[in-house]
């Protein structure tokens, strides 16, 4: 490079705007812990304040796993992919012992999971895989992902597929109301027009971002497919079988809820990258 380039290029840096400080406002991701020796955590509050569980992380070349036992038993886990396709960390599966669900578990094994392994990829990339492709004639009775669902919504991912152009009132041929059973919410079967065909659906509410719980009004009311087009415009609906993808105006969600103090905020906001796909 020659003096003239050279002279342009510092210039070019010297006037580049700077890379303004992440702005850091931690947002809690399941129940907040003390760390014990080990792998041991006590939890502060909830239903389970005062309890003290095993979070142990097994890492591999393409796979990562963070098993929850207490006394020994194991209560849980949550399983991962590493170098996917579409991101470099992907989240695929949660599994909590029915008595203990809806209680911030799984929230705190995916908070683990994202920590530990955001260490070991220098740019990573976060991706949630809950795919199930579903035909049209197929008996749907339940919703399925939910704590995964509401997680991925809370992090800051959105829908790999495009809701604002396929859930739109034209393209919706039935809406099917799925009732809830002892462990899931009520739901929505959508039959589309184009792919994916159908999607199964459950909304949350705007306030605590957990899904209605049966009973509620909510459900008293008559869904058509503008509600439904109004649910995506509010960011109130969730699909039970579909991906999420970390795009980069949901990094800072992610950051805000995983990140352990203000520096390591500030190194997370440079290193974490959009999904891939």
């Amino acid at each position: 490079m020659g003096l003239f380039d050279r002279v342009v290029s510092a210039l070019r840096n010297w006037f580049a705007p700077k890379p303004q400080p992440f702005a850091y406002a931690p947002q809690p991701l399941g129940p907040a812990i003390e760390r014990l020796e080990g792998d041991r955590v006590l939890i502060l509050e909830g239903e389970l304040k005062d309890q003290v569980f095993d979070l142990t992380t097994t890492v591999s070349e393409n796979e990562a796993h963070v098993f929850l036992s207490q006394e020994g038993k194991q209560l849980g886990h949550a399983d991962l992919q590493r170098n996917a396709f579409e991101a470099s960390i992907v989240l695929w599966n949660i599994v909590v012992q029915e008595n203990l669900r809806h209680k911030g578990l799984a929230s705190l094994m995916t908070r683990t999971a994202f920590q530990r392994l955001q260490e070991l990829h220098p740019k990573p990339s976060f991706g949630i895989r809950m795919i199930r492709l579903i035909r049209p004639k197929d008996k749907v009775t339940r919703v399925q992902n939910i704590g995964i669902g509401v997680i991925a919504r809370k992090l800051g991912f959105t829908p790999e597929y495009d809701l604002p152009r396929i859930l739109v009132r034209d393209n919706i041929q039935v809406i099917e109301f799925l009732d809830s059973d002892d462990t899931m919410p009520p739901a929505y079967r959508i039959v589309l027009k184009v792919f994916p065909l159908v999607l199964v659906a459950f909304v949350v509410d705007p306030y605590n971002q957990k899904p209605f719980s049966h009973g509620h009004p909510f459900y008293l009311k008559e869904v058509f497919p503008e509600t439904i087009e109004s649910w995506v415009d509010d960011r109130l609906i969730i699909i039970g079988n579909g991906n999420y993808l970390l795009r980069r105006n949901g990094i800072p969600y992610l950051i805000n809820h995983i990140a352990r103090n203000e520096s390591e905020a500030q190194m997370l906001a440079q290193r974490i990258r959009p999904s891939r796909a």
